[in-house]
């Protein structure tokens, strides 16, 4: 019997296992603390020591072989598109099977340069680019073609190592967070097709690795931030005449590729001109594969199990693009742990299964790691932190026409609920779904970042208005509704402990925020009785408030370090929930000029692979940085990273 291992974790796990688990495979996966919802799906389990052990080959690999594994099942993300993954299954003894496309396909479909030589040579639109090792490179690049420009790893994805630049002075910064966001270390640039008109549209292609290949319909993902997919459907609101010629260059690579799996080969298409180009492939199962499965009635999972298997072709599974027409029309909606109101900053914390409220009916379908699983004894509480991708889960809705679909959406939506500390996007999806440029299918790739506050506006109207008590709006105070408390709650207070406060005066759109560490426990019987020190941002000023657990306390950060005062313009304070990747010298050096122009990365913090720039806000001079801070550490929203006093512009 096959015995798979799953090396991945969360929704995609959970949906691999089920499809080994309907086909009569033995499973295994892998998982790290405090990340186990996936394990109760599969026959087995190996811990791992770490989580970048996810991304550790040689690990993988010696974990298959001593639990006996015949194959292996990467999932997306992580080692997905790694021919040196595929080259160690190959070489192992007895040998692994890798599901998913040969060592070549992934050598060329890992390599964005590689996947546009391949293009390129097939004849297959591409936009002008080269690769590029320093940012002087990129800027000779421009002298040829002209602003905008957009800056690309290699192995990027998912949104990460991808930036658009459109004038010098964002250039040099956006080269290095690049190159700071690709595990390669390898970028290239290409000039940016972006703008009114510009789709992003991505073909779905199946493959047996003998010559078969077939092509299951398309979908767009326009609906982005930061190149960061958020609503895909399926098929396009694009005519076929614009649609056709995709179909017929992704055939063309897969037959020339030989392809074997499921591919997607992505695309951006001017709605108004059909100018079209080619961007890249992604050798792999997609997130959005769901929608493409909606619409054809075609299990993807399942049919790419049966390919890894010995003479398997499209024919004997009865696969082609004639016998999938395209029926009706799928949206999903990716539910993430971000908060768009203050900038998409991950809100981590603990959630648990009362916390939710799933939709259901016909023509919905969810897919979640916030799952208890079977054989789950105990109920489980999930934790969403800094570690991986804020991805909560996907609803996928399907209707006969588009109109239907996003109507079932938007009462999906309505649905959902999730109490507690975590903040979502669900308010920026049903504003999607509302507006009338995605209802008259006149999207493009940057237009959410140019509506975003139409867009949060009417999902607020379809959704409603947030609760207010006593004349005070209550805003991400991170509680659990007073109706799912109770006394009896375990309640996690202990040194270190954050605590955000924002009060809104009801009728104003100000917010007073305010942080309140917990520095040290006397004693505690919380809600009964609480007492010791706190290390807080409060004005002297008595002041009557509520006050939560911050969604921050769930996530372990470094001790020692101070909070920013949010209302003493000089304290520059964290604002997010991150990984302290770099400081700027003033900041580490121990003398030497302390000065800094507004603009300047004051600091980098890394949160699920993506890098993110503390800017100066203003041109001044560093008193000092803020205690305990150094690379490596992981720090809370809200901690003091430097005080900065302005001087006058003349002195720099």
């Amino acid at each position: 019997m096959p015995k798979v291992l799953v090396a991945n974790r969360g929704e995609i796990a959970i949906r691999i296992l089920r499809a080994a688990e309907e086909l009569g495979w033995e499973t295994a996966t892998l998982f790290t603390d405090g990340d186990t919802s996936h394990t109760t799906f599969a026959n087995e389990a190996v811990k791992l020591d770490a989580v970048s052990d996810f991304l550790n080959i040689q690990r993988v690999v010696e974990i298959a072989k001593s639990i006996d594994c015949t194959h292996i099942h990467p999932g997306y993300g992580f080692l997905s598109e790694s021919p040196v993954l595929a080259a160690e299954c190959a070489k192992s003894e007895p040998p692994i099977v890798f599901i998913g496309p040969s060592i070549e396909t992934l050598r060329i479909a890992s390599d964005k340069m590689l996947s546009r030589e391949l293009a390129s040579s097939a004849n297959v639109n591409i936009a002008a680019g080269t690769r590029v090792a320093t940012s002087d490179d990129v800027r000779a690049f421009v002298a040829k073609v002209g602003y905008p420009v957009m800056i690309k790893a290699l192995d990027g994805g998912g949104g990460r190592g991808i930036r658009v630049v459109e004038q010098e002075d964002t250039l040099e910064e956006s080269f290095k967070r690049c190159m700071g966001e690709s595990p390669s270390h390898q970028l290239f640039v290409e000039k940016a097709l972006t703008g009114p008109g510009w789709k992003h549209i991505e073909v779905q292609i199946i493959g047996d690795g003998q010559g078969g290949v077939a092509h299951l319909w398309e979908r767009e993902c326009s609906v982005q931030r930061r190149f960061q997919k958020i609503v895909e459907a399926a098929p396009s609101s694009l005519p076929r005449s614009a649609i056709q010629p995709l179909f017929d260059a992704s055939l063309k690579l897969a037959t020339k590729l030989q392809y074997k799996g499921l591919g997607t080969f992505e695309y951006l298409v001017n709605a108004q001109t059909l100018e079209w180009a080619f961007l890249e492939i992604n050798p792999r199962v997609q997130v959005e594969h769901t929608i493409t499965e909606e619409i054809t009635n075609l299990d993807l999972v399942r049919s790419l199990f049966l390919l890894s298997l010995p003479s398997t072709t499209l024919s004997s599974l009865g696969i082609s693009s004639a016998l999938f027409p395209s029926h009706g029309y799928a949206i999903q909606l990716r539910i993430t742990a971000e908060d768009p109101l203050q900038g998409f900053r991950l809100s981590p914390g603990k959630i648990t299964p009362a916390d939710i409220t799933w939709p259901a009916g016909r023509g919905v379908r969810i897919d979640t790691w916030l799952n208890t699983g079977p054989g789950t004894a105990l109920a489980p509480s999930w934790t969403v932190g800094a570690d991986f991708d804020s991805l909560l889960a996907k609803i996928i809705v399907r209707g006969a026409t588009f109109e239907e679909a996003t109507q079932k959406g938007l009462r999906a939506l309505k649905e959902f609920k999730l109490a507690g500390e975590v903040t979502t996007n669900v308010e920026l999806l049903a504003g999607v779904l509302k507006h009338a440029s995605w209802q008259a299918g006149k999207i493009h790739t940057l237009w959410l970042e140019s509506s975003l506050d139409e867009v949060m506006g009417l999902g607020k109207k379809v959704l409603g208005s947030r609760v207010t008590t006593k004349g005070v709006a209550v805003e991400d105070l991170g509680v659990v509704a007073a109706a799912k408390s109770s006394s009896s709650a375990t309640v996690m207070l202990q040194p270190g402990t954050v605590f955000n406060l924002s009060f809104t005066p009801e009728g104003t759109n100000k917010v007073i925020k305010h942080a309140v560490s917990l520095s040290s426990l006397a004693h505690n019987a919380f809600p009964d009785q609480l007492s010791g020190t706190l290390l807080t941002s409060l004005i002297p000023t008595p002041l009557s408030f509520n006050i939560a657990q911050s969604a921050s306390a769930a996530v372990s950060s470094a001790t020692g370090v101070e909070l920013a005062d949010p209302n003493n313009a000089s304290h520059i304070g964290s604002p997010l929930t991150g990984r302290l990747v770099e400081m700027h010298a003033v900041l580490t050096a121990e003398d030497g000029p302390r000065e800094v122009k507004k603009g300047d990365t004051l600091a980098v913090l890394s949160v699920m692979k993506m890098e993110s720039s503390v800017l100066a806000p203003f041109s001044g001079v560093v008193e000092r940085r803020g205690k305990g801070l150094k690379a490596g550490i992981i720090i809370n929203e809200g901690v003091l990273l430097a005080i900065l006093n302005p001087v006058e512009k003349s002195r720099l």
